[in-house]
């Protein structure tokens, strides 16, 4: 009698432990498959397909000589800057912009933003208040209709 209730103590014990691992492993994936840090990036696969085309919109800048820099102002709201220079160090103007931004640890939550002309340089309205690294595709056209693009990694500090 006693050695059948030791059975019963043993294997109810075990089983206990497996359902114990079985609930632990199931929250643990519902955790990381609700966690927005753990998505891929709209359109990755088609962006992949699509990699010649973009280097050769990339090379297009780099043949015209031209440099492409990514700003936030560091007030609240913060204001996103595309700077393009040409090779003499001249803003180039005349260019139709699009950013397509999103935080590193949130890329599933994409922003696109229409950069202006402000004279100098190209200025556009994004929601940048989250500090860290922020990913920027940079899509254009040239007045001729050319098709050019970059990518950029702006790191933000807090605001103040």
């Amino acid at each position: 009698m006693q050695e059948k209730s030791s059975r019963r103590f043993w294997v109810a014990l075990v089983l206990a432990f497996f359902a114990i691992d079985i609930t632990i492993a199931v929250i643990a994936i519902s955790m990381a498959a609700g966690d927005p840090s753990f998505r891929t990036i709209p359109g990755f696969g088609q962006r992949s397909v699509d990699w010649e085309v973009r280097k050769k919109e990339e090379q297009r800048i780099a043949d015209r000589g031209w440099t492409v820099d990514a700003r936030a102002s560091t007030a609240n709201p913060r204001k996103l800057s595309i700077s393009v220079l040409d090779k003499d160090r001249q803003p180039v103007p005349d260019l139709s912009l699009t950013v397509t931004l999103f935080h590193y640890t949130r890329v599933a939550e994409q922003q696109v933003v229409p950069m202006t002309w402000s004279g100098s340089a190209y200025e556009g309205d994004a929601d940048l208040a989250k500090p860290g690294l922020w990913h920027l595709d940079i899509a254009g056209a040239l007045p001729d209709g050319t098709q050019i693009w970059t990518q950029r990694t702006l790191e933000l500090d807090p605001v103040r």
